[in-house]
C-alpha cells in the first residue's frame, strides 16, 4: 500500500555542509581578493553553527559576510564575485552568497541581477530572484526574458523556474498566483526548448498556474500544440510538456485537460472482477488488487486509469490521495 507522502524537512545530515570546511573555503577564497577579510573570525562562527539547522546556518554565514565586507554593497558584491572566480567555492557553498544578494542588493538591481545571472549556473538563483520579482516585477521579468533567449541552459531554466508562482521551498509570488499573464512571454520563448532540463521547468511552472487558472493553461497548451504543427520533433516536445503540465488537472479529472491529451470525459466502461488481497490495511502494508475494464462503447477509447486511497485522519475523516496507474487504449466492446 502506498505510504502517505510526508512533508519533506531539511536534512539533518546535509546541514553539516554548512560547517567548518565551508567556512575555511570561503575564508581562503575571499582573503585572496580582500586581504582585510578576517578568516579567523569567520571560522569562529563554528560553535554558533553547530547549534543550528541548515537554513539558519546559511543566514548566519550571510550576515557574517555582511559584517566583514565593505559597507558599500557594490564593493562588497565585487569582492564576493571575485572570490568565486578565483577561489574554490562551488555548488551549495554559494547559497550564502545568493542570500547576500537577495537580502542586501534590492536597491542595486542592475548589479544584483547580473550577479545572480553569473551565480545561477554555479548554484541556482531561483530562490534569490523572487524578492526582485515581488518588488520590481516588470524590470525583473524583462531581465529574465532576455535570459530565456540565452545560449546557457541554466539561464533559460532560471527564467522559468525563478518566476514560478508556487516554487516549492521558495517565496510564493502572490501577484503571479492571482494573474499569471506576466510570465507568459518567458514560457512562450521556452515552449520548444531543446533541453529537457528547461522543458521540465516550463511544465512545472504551468502546473503551478493550473492550480489556480486551469482554463488559462489549457488554452495556452492548445495553441502550442497547434504551433508545433506537423513537425514531429516539436510535437514530441510540446506533448511531453502538456502531459506534465496537466498532471494535477488530470488527477482531478478536469474535462478540458483530459480532452487535450485525447481522453474523453465520462468513459463508457464497466469495472468487473475486482479482487483485493485483504480487507484491512495499515500504513506501510502492501496493497494488491486486480480488475477488468470492459468497454461499453462501439469505439476505441483512450483511458487514464488511476486509483484513490482514502487515508483515515486523526479526526476519523478520510483524506483521499490519487495514485497513477496507467494510460491505456481500450478496444470497442
Amino acid at each position: 500500500m502506498p505510504k502517505k507522502q510526508e512533508v519533506e524537512t531539511e536534512s539533518s545530515a546535509f546541514k553539516h555542509w554548512f560547517g567548518k570546511e565551508l567556512l575555511r573555503r570561503i575564508a581562503q577564497s575571499l582573503t585572496k581578493v580582500h586581504p582585510d577579510f578576517d578568516g579567523k573570525a569567520f571560522l569562529a562562527l563554528m560553535p554558533t553553527l553547530e547549534k543550528l539547522e541548515m537554513k539558519p546556518r546559511v543566514l548566519i554565514i550571510r550576515d557574517e559576510l555582511k559584517r566583514q565586507l565593505p559597507e558599500s554593497y557594490p564593493k562588497a558584491l565585487k569582492i564576493l564575485l571575485a572570490g568565486v572566480e578565483k577561489g574554490k567555492i562551488h555548488g551549495f557553498d554559494l547559497w550564502p552568497f545568493t542570500e547576500f544578494v537577495q537580502t542586501y542588493g534590492l536597491e542595486n538591481r542592475k548589479i544584483s541581477l547580473d550577479a545572480l545571472k553569473y551565480l545561477t549556473p554555479l548554484f541556482t538563483a531561483e530562490f534569490a530572484i523572487r524578492p526582485f520579482l515581488r518588488l520590481h516585477p516588470e524590470e525583473t521579468l524583462s531581465y529574465l526574458l532576455k535570459c530565456a533567449h540565452d545560449e546557457d541552459v541554466h539561464l533559460r531554466r532560471w527564467a522559468s523556474e525563478g518566476s514560478r508562482p508556487r516554487l516549492p521551498w521558495g517565496e510564493r509570488l502572490q501577484a503571479f498566483v492571482k494573474d499569471p499573464a506576466p510570465t507568459a512571454a518567458i514560457l512562450e520563448t521556452l515552449k520548444f526548448d531543446p533541453e529537457l532540463y528547461v522543458r521540465k521547468s516550463v511544465s512545472n511552472h504551468l502546473n503551478d498556474i493550473a492550480k489556480d487558472h486551469p482554463d488559462y493553461v489549457i488554452k495556452m497548451l492548445s495553441v502550442w500544440k497547434k504551433d508545433a504543427g506537423k513537425d514531429a520533433l516539436l510535437l514530441k516536445r510540446v506533448e511531453w510538456i502538456i502531459s506534465r503540465s496537466l498532471r494535477t488537472l488530470i488527477k482531478a479529472g478536469h474535462p478540458g485537460a483530459l480532452k487535450l491529451i485525447g481522453v474523453q470525459h465520462g468513459a463508457e466502461v464497466k469495472l468487473t472482477r475486482l479482487k483485493i488481497n485483504q480487507k484491512n490495511y495499515t500504513i506501510g502494508d502492501r496493497l494488491e488488487f486486480e480488475f477488468t475494464l470492459q468497454s461499453e462503447s462501439t469505439k476505441a477509447q483512450k483511458l487514464v486509469v488511476d486509483y484513490i486511497v482514502h487515508y483515515k485522519k486523526s479526526n476519523q475523516s478520510n483524506s483521499p490521495k490519487v495514485f497513477k496507474l496507467k494510460t491505456i487504449a481500450l478496444p470497442p466492446g
